[in-house]
């Protein structure tokens, strides 16, 4: 008996016409995209393939190298780039300074990847009255006061690190700086922010915490580089160390919860040194509502993460430049011979060599350099760099990119504190540093936002101060610094997981125990 099915739906056809439906369909969103869209009609530079999809963010995504190949586009293509179908990237200062202190900026689908047990925190909230309670609750613990008191007793901490540094370095040996200071950071951040001390360094003991840290990184790379259905294939994944990175999240809010049950059930005048209680306690003004546990816990774990990993990775590369510029460290040194106490905050920070460092390193090495999203409203457009971005587009920079603007930072790779300081000769023949009147210009200033801009700053960033100038304090005052062989400018290279680290994940530096004064 014959068939009676038309020929035209037969199986073979059917799936003949599906496919020249698929291909028409892609065909003409790429048209689209490219040369129809409004934002196509822009014609806004970049590679063609980055216009007709994601693919050029995504796949840079996965290779760890977006920031480092975004400032490649910019200079190849000039300060405004377009790298998606709706995703343009500026390297103009002036828009940048536009787009992160204008509120009409929303932030980006990348932000809902940086949640804690599903909870937003100061970094990835849209929510201005969320935002500002946050703000309310935990901006006491990084004001004056409490910080120079932070810093006194961080003063043993930074006994510990020498002490631990010294010991690693017996005999020679090259230390692995990178994994100490990612333990350092924890340490400082237990006594800053919750009133505990975890002594890891004092007894080789390793919270764990700091691999939850990494694993949680690669798994916000994997959620904001693949397609929702590759990143649920990839979680039946049977591998461990993908197991590991895909209960990142829940096991630092694990961790972060045992900290809140620790912390004291009623207030008390230590609340000022422990902002999970402060978390705890704290109560609406207006309403008398307090936080949950949960919001407490995920806003604790926003400061952990970016208080341990993203300061572990500044002081490592200033430990780097220290060993590979002797020039740098001589005159840091020599600064800092002029001190009583090497540790005391108010000093350091009128150190002007040492501060220059600090912010000529942030200005190459920043570990939050990354690309930061912001949505146009959709039912609104802006007029950016001399183009008319339609609503609905994502737009952003690059503190990374900002900071190698070759006319603002001729030679921009290379680390050098004179960009900000010169030395000027006393009647004594003595000389001290200053800050330039020639240079700095305000151009470059305001190229220099290596803990963002407007409302939505790194509000950790007083701190982050304060726990960098003491450990750089310590090493300086107790150490001559030298390069491992294996320890060069390719391994240092930038790994991008969120956090702009080292590509080898590691940074072995000689250290000769060599004190002030001995």
């Amino acid at each position: 008996m014959e068939s009676s099915a038309h020929p035209f739906f037969m199986p073979s056809n059917a799936l003949v016409t599906g496919v020249a439906f698929l291909a028409t369909t892609i065909v003409l969103r790429v048209i689209w995209n490219l040369r129809l869209s409004p934002l196509a009609r822009q014609r806004i530079p970049g590679p063609w393939y980055a216009a007709i999809s994601d693919i050029w963010y995504g796949w840079h995504g996965v290779t760890c190298d977006r920031t480092p190949a975004l400032a490649q586009l910019f200079e190849q293509y000039g300060p405004v780039v377009r790298i998606g179908a709706n995703r343009v990237a500026f390297n103009d200062v002036p828009t940048i300074h536009r787009i992160y202190r204008d509120f009409a900026f929303n932030k980006g689908a990348f932000f809902k990847y940086v949640t804690f047990g599903g909870k937003d925190n100061t970094v990835a909230t849209t929510d201005p009255t969320l935002h500002g309670r946050f703000r309310r609750w935990h901006a006491p613990g990084f004001r004056g006061d409490r910080l120079r008191k932070t810093a006194i007793e961080l003063e043993e901490q930074m006994e510990d690190l020498v002490e631990r540094v010294r010991s690693d370095a017996a005999d020679g040996a090259a230390v692995n700086i990178l994994r100490i200071l990612k333990v350092h950071t924890l340490d400082m951040l237990g006594i800053a922010l919750f009133d505990t001390k975890f002594l890891q360094l004092r007894n080789r003991e390793e919270q764990p915490i700091v691999q939850y840290n990494l694993h949680y990184l690669v798994d916000v790379a994997l959620r904001t580089s693949l397609s929702a259905g590759l990143y649920r294939v990839a979680q039946l994944i049977p591998v461990k160390a993908l197991r590991d990175v895909f209960a990142a999240d829940t096991n630092i809010c694990n961790f972060c919860s045992k900290l809140y049950d620790a912390a004291p059930d009623e207030p008390t005048d230590s609340d000022a040194m422990n902002l999970m209680a402060a978390g705890k306690h704290y109560r609406d003004p207006t309403t008398g509502e307090a936080e949950s546990k949960e919001q407490v816990v995920a806003e604790m774990a926003a400061f952990l993460l970016g208080g341990t990993d993203g300061s572990s990775v500044v002081l490592t590369y200033l430990l780097y430049e220290l060993a590979r510029q002797p020039k740098i460290y001589n005159h840091a040194r020599a600064e800092m011979e002029t001190m009583n106490d090497v540790y005391n905050i108010d000093a350091l920070r009128a150190l002007p060599y040492l501060n220059a460092f600090l912010k000529d390193c942030l200005r190459v090495r920043n570990p939050l350099g990354v690309f930061i999203e912001r949505i146009i409203p959709a039912d609104k457009s802006a007029a950016l760099s001399g183009y008319h971005i339609p609503g609905g587009t994502v737009v952003g920079g690059s503190a990374w990119s900002t900071g190698r603007i070759q006319s603002l930072f001729p030679d921009p790779e290379r680390i050098d504190p004179e960009r900000w300081v010169t030395m000027t000769s006393s009647s004594d023949g003595a000389g001290t540093w200053r800050e330039r009147d020639d240079i700095p210009t305000a151009d470059m200033n305001a190229a220099w936002w290596s803990f963002g801009l407007g409302v939505r700053a790194c509000v950790g960033r007083p701190l982050a101060e304060v726990e960098i100038l003491q450990t750089l304090a310590a090493v300086i005052s107790n150490f001559r610094l030298r390069l491992h062989e294996s320890t060069t400018e390719e391994s240092m290279g930038p790994q991008d997981l969120t956090v702009i680290g080292p590509r080898a994940r590691k940074c072995l530096l000689y250290f000769d125990h060599h004190p002030i004064n001995a």
